[in-house]
């Protein structure tokens, strides 16, 4: 025996809330974004055409699709016709792919965010949730919206922009120079600037004229030398129109484009062509990406920022600037503990837990009897100079200055043998004061508190990646630029911050 059922009976149900089980994330979405002041949307007010549809319906309808892991515009759309907790934000309302994704790339967008994740911060803070204490940061790399081959490198412009400067110059030297007599004259140091490439297209221009009104006006009868000479410089014309300017304006563009970068993307200027993790190919192909860095506590994302670089190092200081309040504590693994990332930290009063690069090998047992080891080496102050466990003094020699490419210098004390010819090691390289922070650090991260408190760092930041990228599916950006980037990772970071929170409310 079966229970009956029929299709074509009418029901109207008084409410589509009623369908939808009482902890469902709609109603956090929908309650928080109504719940922020965001006084920033009258800038966007227009008196004139069709009313818009609010900001804050569509701001709904993106959180909830990326929640549900859909980022395509058509998709969303097609939501608001078949999924009921949809229909119930949008209050019945059908909005078109094209708004939904002019919506997402606006300015209005942009704007909207950093009001939703100060203004989630201050929620989180009002109930408990965190303590603004201690702010875990990390960074992943995540794949531009841009062909895997549509890369241009740096150095290839270079090579390729020098060539061209000499082929210019020796082309308008043999060739343009000889039959143009208004020509400039070059010098051996000088080049063809665009200006110039330019001021000789037009001499070209002005000398073909010439020639063919004196062509028509006197007729000569057989082989005319004016006539190969406008051929050849119709030739000489046709070069720098179509070769030599073309490719100098493009050069000149992809130099501004790089800026201090090694490569970007032909499709995604602003992405960098970055070594990823997920190599399907398993031949270690570079792919357009952008290095993601945010920071978190107890699993939720209080703030992010995208970098070009991708390395994390370069990336610490330009992110605490961005915060918009200073936690106590900052806590992150060994990418972020460079000499100049701990002295900066130092000077603005923050409390860190970093581990540097060689800190969990100098925890090893082999590394403690390794000759390597600076603490194997005894040092005297009163001769300065360090003695091996061979007992071969190391005298010092002089200081050596480096530059990174962020502008920070590096004092590096370098001490060498007076028998070069005797010792294994040529030279003994001791950055004092560095030392002196990777003491103080590994203090720090070995105390009970503090060791306690590293520890979480792995439940705290790798989770929320997870989250991102597998129950998500957040693998690739779905918006081009920098600027949408950051709306495309934002929207996810704040779904999935709404559905941990709606989690925590329903336990």
């Amino acid at each position: 025996m079966y229970k009956n059922y029929t299709t074509n009976q009418t029901s109207l149900p008084l409410e589509w809330s009623c369908m939808l089980p009482s902890n469902h994330i709609i109603f956090e979405i929908h309650e928080f974004v109504e719940s922020v002041d965001i006084s920033v949307l009258t800038l966007f007010e227009s008196s004139e055409g069709r009313p818009g549809y609010h900001p804050r319906l569509l701001v709904k309808a993106l959180l909830f699709a990326y929640s549900e892991g859909i980022y395509s515009g058509r998709k969303i759309e097609k939501m608001m016709t078949e999924n009921i907790a949809m229909m119930w934000a949008m209050s019945n309302e059908v909005i078109s792919y094209r708004t939904i994704n002019r919506f997402r790339s606006s300015e209005c967008c942009q704007k909207i965010l950093p009001e939703l994740f100060a203004n989630f911060t201050v929620k989180l803070k009002t109930e408990n949730l965190i303590t603004m204490d201690n702010l875990f940061i990390d960074g992943t790399k995540i794949e531009a919206n841009a062909n895997k081959y549509s890369f241009v490198w740096k150095k290839a412009v270079q090579k390729y922009a020098a060539a061209l400067k000499i082929k210019t110059k020796q082309y308008f030297v043999d060739e343009i120079q000889p039959m143009v007599e208004e020509c400039m004259q070059l010098d051996d140091l000088e080049e063809l600037s665009m200006t110039d490439l330019e001021s000789i297209t037009s001499l070209i221009e002005k000398e073909i004229t010439e020639l063919s009104v004196d062509i028509e006006e006197n007729l000569v009868q057989g082989k005319n030398p004016k006539k190969q000479k406008r051929r050849r410089l119709k030739k000489h014309l046709r070069k720098l129109r179509d070769d030599f300017i073309p490719r100098k304006k493009k050069y000149e563009i992809y130099h501004d484009v790089f800026n201090g970068r090694n490569s970007f993307s032909k499709i995604d200027t602003d992405a960098t062509f970055m070594r990823m993790k997920d190599d399907h190919m398993m031949n270690g192909q570079l792919k357009a990406a952008y290095n993601i860095q945010m920071g978190t506590e107890n699993q939720f994302v209080l703030a992010y920022n995208i970098f070009p670089n991708p390395t994390d190092t370069r990336t610490l200081i330009p992110f605490v600037e961005s915060l918009n309040q200073l936690p106590k504590t900052i806590i992150a693994d060994a990418g972020y503990g460079s000499e100049e990332n701990l002295d900066y930290l130092n000077d603005i009063g923050v409390n860190h837990l970093i581990k540097y690069n060689l800190f969990d090998k100098e925890q090893t047992r082999s590394y403690s009897t390794s000759p390597k080891n600076r603490k194997n080496w005894s040092y005297s102050s009163e001769g300065n100079y360090f003695t091996n466990q061979k007992g071969i003094p190391y005298y010092f020699s002089h200081i050596s200055r480096k530059k990174n490419p962020s502008g920070f210098y590096q004092d590096i004390h370098v001490y060498k043998p007076e028998q070069l010819d005797l010792a294994e090691q040529k030279a003994f390289y001791y950055n004092w004061h560095y030392e002196s922070l990777k003491e103080t650090e590994t203090s720090m991260l070995l105390s009970p508190e503090g060791s306690k408190i590293f520890a979480r760092r792995k439940i705290e930041v790798e989770p929320v990646f997870g989250q991102i990228k597998a129950n998500l599916g957040f693998t690739r950006f779905h918006l081009r630029g920098k600027e949408k980037v950051k709306v495309d990772i934002g929207l996810a970071f704040m779904a999935n911050n709404l559905k941990k929170y709606s989690k925590i409310k329903a336990s």
